[in-house]
């Protein structure tokens, strides 16, 4: 068997093994959803009759407040405890580590914050959404004045569903990029050894049409080496995939209880997908079979060099890459909070403070500025039911409720510089906090989504009969996304976390669509603009954030006790960086787009594997020259860094090609998946992450070198 049949044999085997292995790792992980289901009601069993809690846990492990969604205790009533028990899979929910036995926590509700003391640890670490992760004794349940409901009666069937792991989900995200990477990867790989193998062939080619050969005949030769290095390696791909399921399985008996599971399915579709791959491998390669004309059966030369093959497989390997990283970047231009935003957003939850105290803390040591901050949800008019994916569910417990594309306003004496498209800041804070009048700012994603314009009218269905007209006065360009929820703004009149976007209102205004009674609204949010110099006189934003959310505290302390832990009486405090939360959105995107772009950058090192049958085919066309250059005394080295040159060429034009076409293609992904997600009006932005991209595109280089020196040093050492 030829090396460039090797190449692709193996190629096609590791792109099926891989789709079947991680398939079937996640069909072994859900097949153990009975077993743990029931370990979990045997080790954590409910009493029948007990009540439940749902509240949010303010937990800072170093000082810094948590971004991404809040993590929520499931607290439920136990009579044959003494005050507090957590699970770790309370704080498995965000990976975090264990805190000791005596550790203090913050619960938040609708009503107030409590502070409850954990009096033990229980070894369960997974987490499932509803099933209690906190245990209290009925003292403590007394002094959590929140709305208790009766608990649940689960039952294994109804967890089991729920047993899934975060793997398994997050593989559920990228598998249709793992079959697609896997089946580009072989089909590349097998295009590149049929090329090399018709050029090593063209003699016989030629032979073959000069006694009669028809171009079916031709044709059926390519097809047949194309089925028998698929079949080939796909046969062996699964068969080692299903040997390392089970060992790994085997080597981890106690997280796989019930053993491993084949997922048939996946065989299935690798088993489709190589059937296709030799169809279409075969159908490209048939063409430049046929190109061989009757006449080349009286040449003597050597089959010519040809890297064309090699070069594209390596551009598509490349390109896929590229492709994730250009769709995460432009994706993610849109929710990196402006740096427009002030420094800034204090939250005072549940129950906010009055504008009295507030008054308090105006003075506050390192800030130039603090001033009110006003939230309030209320639907857009006429009504429109949220459809789409990323809506989410609504509040917690009140599924089922019928949510309506809604506007955060946000009322405040005072309005950032932010840049506007339409109007301008001068203006807008004149008829906002001067004038009066229902005016109101829009984003430039609203306006686009909503096709609004300067001077329209933006109608609003504040519930109960009572609707309002806003005249916009100006339009900003400003990412929201994050600073809204991370800043803890959305869903605190019994709205959805979900909106489609803030508009900036006066005090006036707000209190016109709030149907609440005034004398029960306090101020539950403030806005904080550092004083030049402040942030690293404190040694960095996270520093600063800390002493400026302590110094709040303080100025507060006289009208809410003598906590001054970053707890007031009944509320909790949290300061919300805007560059923390910038830092932590980066952060984040960088983790998932990473994690999705490891599958077509593993399969560039699959690719590389074409450089072998490249270099082997490169040195017999070249077998004269080198036979010659030897002659006059060049050295085996000098040969094999003439073959190494020839694989880093065609690698440096595979990502030549790979940037140009994965760019053209991320961008396009980007469009599909704007239109799909439930925040809409996302602008529409091409960012290439180049530090990224270069660092990808060195590491190919070197996949390349690593193959390519030890084949062109094996092939030039033969006699």
């Amino acid at each position: 068997m030829k090396v460039r049949h090797v190449c692709a044999i193996v190629g096609v085997a590791i792109a099926a093994g891989a789709v079947v292995f991680m398939r079937s790792l996640v069909a072994t992980n859900d097949h153990q959803a009975i077993a743990v289901a029931e370990k979990l009601l045997t080790e954590l069993p409910i009493e029948k009759g007990t009540f439940c809690a749902n509240l949010q846990l303010d937990y800072r492990p170093d000082g810094r407040v948590m971004q991404g969604p809040p993590m929520m205790a499931t607290i439920a009533v136990k009579g044959c405890i003494e005050g507090v028990e957590v699970t770790k899979a309370l704080f498995a929910q965000r990976r975090l580590a264990v805190p000791d036995v005596g550790t203090e926590l913050t619960l938040v509700g609708r009503k107030g914050a409590y502070k409850v003391k954990i009096d033990r640890i229980l070894d369960w670490e997974r987490p499932v959404r509803g099933y209690p992760n906190m245990f209290v004794d009925a003292n403590v349940a007394k002094e959590i004045d929140e709305s208790w409901a009766p608990s649940r009666d689960w039952s294994t069937a109804e967890l089991a569903p729920l047993m899934t792991s975060d793997v398994g989900r997050n593989f559920g995200y990228a598998k249709v990029l793992l079959l697609w990477a896997a089946a580009l990867t072989a089909l590349c790989l097998l295009v590149n050894s049929l090329f090399l193998s018709i050029e090593a062939k063209r003699r016989n080619i030629a032979l073959m049409r000069v006694v009669g050969a028809t171009n079916g005949n031709v044709a059926f030769g390519v097809r047949n080496e194309a089925c028998l290095m698929v079949l080939l390696g796909f046969v062996l791909g699964t068969i080692l995939a299903i040997a390392a399921l089970y060992g790994y399985v085997a080597f981890e008996h106690e997280v796989f209880p019930m053993g491993p599971a084949v997922d048939k399915n996946a065989i299935a579709v690798s088993f489709a997908a190589a059937v296709v791959i030799a169809v279409v491998a075969s159908q490209i390669a048939i063409r430049k079979a046929l190109s061989v004309k009757p006449l080349e059966a009286a040449s003597a030369e050597m089959p010519k060099r040809r890297h064309l093959g090699m070069l594209i497989s390596f551009a598509f390997g490349f390109g896929a890459f590229v492709a994730v990283e250009v769709w995460g970047a432009s994706l993610m231009h849109a929710f990196v909070p402006s740096p427009e935003w002030p420094d800034a957003i204090v939250s005072i939850l549940p129950g906010g403070t009055s504008s009295f105290d507030v008054d308090k803390i105006k003075e506050v040591e390192g800030a130039s500025a603090i001033a009110e901050l006003q939230p309030l949800q209320v639907n857009i008019g006429p009504l429109e039911e949220i459809k789409g994916r990323g809506t989410g569910n609504g509040e917690r417990g009140m599924k089922g409720r019928k949510q309506y594309k809604n506007a955060l306003l946000l009322a405040s004496d005072y309005l950032p510089k932010f840049k506007f498209s339409e109007g301008t800041w001068e203006e807008c804070r004149k008829k906002l906090l001067n004038d009066g009048g229902d005016y109101c700012i829009i984003t430039d994603m609203m306006a686009r989504a909503k096709k609004l314009k300067l001077g329209d009218a933006l109608k609003l269905d504040c519930g109960g009969g009572f609707k309002m007209s806003l005249e916009i006065v100006g339009i900003v360009d400003l990412n929201w996304h994050m600073v809204t929820s991370r800043g803890l703004l959305r869903g605190l009149n019994r709205m959805p976390v979900h909106t489609d976007g803030p508009i900036f209102v006066s005090f006036d205004t707000l209190a016109a669509c709030d149907a609440r009674p005034q004398q029960f609204v306090n101020m539950t949010h403030l806005w904080v603009e550092y004083e030049p110099g402040f942030v690293e006189k404190c040694g960095g934003v996270f520093e600063a954030g800390r002493i400026m959310e302590k110094r709040i505290v303080e100025a507060l302390d006289g009208a809410y006790g003598e906590d001054r832990e970053g707890n007031l009486h009944g509320n909790t405090v949290r300061l919300h960086s805007r560059d923390e939360i910038a830092d932590g959105t980066l952060a984040h995107g960088d983790d998932i787009i990473g994690s999705m772009a490891k599958i077509p950058f593993i399969f560039i090192a699959v690719i590389s594997l074409g450089f072998i049958a490249m270099i082997v085919a490169s040195a017999d066309a070249r077998r004269r020259e080198f036979l010659s250059l030897r002659a006059v005394g060049a050295t085996r080295g000098q040969l094999a860094a003439i073959l190494t040159k020839e694989a880093i060429s065609t690698a440096l034009g595979g990502i030549v090609l790979g940037l140009v076409f994965g760019s053209a293609a991320g961008w396009l992904f980007t469009f599909s998946t704007r239109a799909a997600m439930g925040s809409w009006g996302l602008p529409p932005v091409f960012a290439v992450p180049w530090l990224v991209i270069a660092k990808g595109a060195l590491g190919a280089v070197l996949f390349a070198l690593v193959v390519a020196i030890p084949a062109a040093m094996s092939r030039v050492s033969r006699p």
